[in-house]
């Protein structure tokens, strides 16, 4: 079956090799990672380039020459472990997508926490990666979903993926953006944005008529009220904790790549 994944690395801007870099410290799993990926690849007719790193400082060195297009992250490694590497990818604004192949079970969360595409566990299964670089290079072809508003200074443009929410202020919607930790007041009704995201993000979710949350910045959820990560508290209305929750678990499944 043709993915049509040629055509999403070639809109990337850079060129239509794609680059895959893989940081872990134990040789039996960078060898059958690059075996995997080079299956994949032919699999989806793609040109590919995989390097291999020890650790994340040679990583970052190399992140420096040509920032990679996927990243297969280890968590447990000496010096920097790859939850902070993925964290320092991050605040350089890299947009490298990362996949986490690791041993370790109890970082699934935090893992997400740094847009991660997914959250393997060795032994990694064949299917598993394989539709975790799918995802991985539609990503790398595809500008980023963001939102448009309307400001009272004028007009700005925010990345979906780091909206923490959106709350009602009369006629205007507040946006909190969880990454500057600042919040815009738009002037544009919060239906109005609700519809433009959900075209764009079935990350969202509308938990009550004042509020609508991104599921990645869910930290818990109870009846009455979900807990961001953030640390603020929202309220859950009446009669739709049940379809918040179920959103909320598909929404992880889909991330560690489970049926």
């Amino acid at each position: 079956m043709d993915h049509g994944w040629s055509q999403c690395v070639q809109k990337s801007g850079r060129d239509s090799v794609l680059y895959i870099v893989i940081c872990d410290d134990e040789t039996a799993q960078t060898v059958l990672l690059e075996a995997l990926a080079g299956e994949w690849a032919d699999a989806r007719k793609l040109e590919i380039r995989t390097e291999v790193c020890q650790n994340a400082e040679q990583f970052l060195f190399r992140q420096e020459e040509r920032q990679a297009d996927i990243a297969l992250l280890d968590i447990d490694m000496p010096g920097m472990d790859g939850l902070s590497l993925a964290r320092r990818i991050r605040e350089r604004g890299d947009g490298t997508q990362i996949v986490f192949v690791t041993g370790l079970a109890d970082y699934a969360l935090e893992g997400y926490e740094v847009d991660a595409v997914s959250y393997l566990l060795k032994p990694v299964e064949r299917t598993r990666l394989f539709a975790c670089l799918d995802r991985a290079a539609e990503r790398c072809g595809r500008e980023e979903p963001s939102l448009l508003l309307e400001l009272p200074g004028g007009a700005g443009r925010v990345r979906l993926r780091d909206i923490c929410y959106l709350e009602s202020a009369a006629h205007d919607t507040l946006v909190r953006c969880a990454r500057t930790g600042e919040t815009l007041r738009c002037r544009i009704g919060i239906r109005e944005l609700e519809e433009r995201i959900l075209q764009e993000s079935g990350f969202f979710v509308k938990i009550h008529r004042s509020y609508l949350v991104n599921l990645a910045y869910v930290s818990r959820i109870a009846r009455r009220e979900v807990l961001m990560d953030t640390g603020e508290r929202l309220p859950v209305a009446k009669g739709r904790w049940e379809a918040l929750n179920r959103a909320y678990l598909d929404y992880y499944r889909e991330r560690r790549g489970e049926s």
